[in-house]
């Protein structure tokens, strides 16, 4: 008994500390200095890495990544025709197991594709709960930014999305039909797109292309470089 109250404390005495860091906030500059050094312009974005059961996520979560870098300034390249290459070539899906390699394959996509960094996302949650007639779509992701040119970390972040789906049914059962009968499309791209767009206004850096590049630098976030993000459908 002794012991379960002493590992109870403990578990307390986290969740304390872990609330006190993620209320510590920190500036663009200081979190992401090579953002500023390096000064990235064209982004290739890799497949995303889909340790969800949502099949499809993966697919339109990327196609979504386009338009959440274009609205920051950066200009990324087309997204199917560069995972049409990545397939002929044996690279498409490869990303989680780089290690070593990972220098490499930048250096190579630098060459070939001519991109100052690549992006690459991890989906690690995709779950929609409802209650009443009311539901919340929670996407848990995380993302890098590498230099091709240095294979460097210039940007990292990692977000919890929880987006509040409304419904015209009248009770859950009706709620919970309609959502299991939307199709892939109706669901993923729109939600995904929301999410990343959010993201990225709230934690990247203004790009070149972007009319206020280069004032961002004392806007702040999260120093520990995650949040809780909530969005109204």
């Amino acid at each position: 008994m002794k012991r379960l109250s002493i590992s109870l404390a403990a578990i307390v005495v986290l969740i304390l500390l872990l609330g006190c860091a993620q209320l510590e906030r920190t500036t663009l500059q200081e979190a992401y200095p090579k953002m500023y050094s390096h000064s990235p312009v064209t982004i290739l974005i890799l497949p995303p890495i889909n340790n969800t059961t949502a099949a499809d996520a993966g697919e339109y979560f990327s196609c979504s990544l386009s338009e959440a870098l274009g609205l920051r300034g950066y200009y990324p390249l087309p997204v199917q025709a560069v995972f049409n290459i990545l397939q002929e070539e044996g690279l498409y899906g490869i990303e989680g197991s780089l290690a070593g390699s990972r220098q490499t394959l930048y250096a190579n996509l630098q060459k070939y594709f001519g991109v100052d960094a690549v992006l690459q996302s991890t989906i690690d949650k995709w779950d929609k709960s409802w209650f009443l007639t009311a539901g919340t779509l929670t996407v848990d992701s995380s993302f890098e930014l590498y230099s091709t040119s240095t294979a460097e970390c210039l940007w990292d972040y990692s977000v919890s999305t929880q987006v509040r789906l409304g419904s015209s049914s009248d009770n859950l059962l009706a709620a919970a039909l309609e959502s299991a009968l939307k199709t892939a499309v109706e669901d993923y791209f729109p939600h995904a797109r929301q999410a990343n767009i959010v993201t990225f206004q709230r934690a990247l850096p203004y790009g070149k292309y972007h009319p206020e590049a280069g004032t961002d630098g004392l806007n702040e976030i999260p120093a520990l470089k995650y949040e809780i993000i909530q969005i109204d459908k």
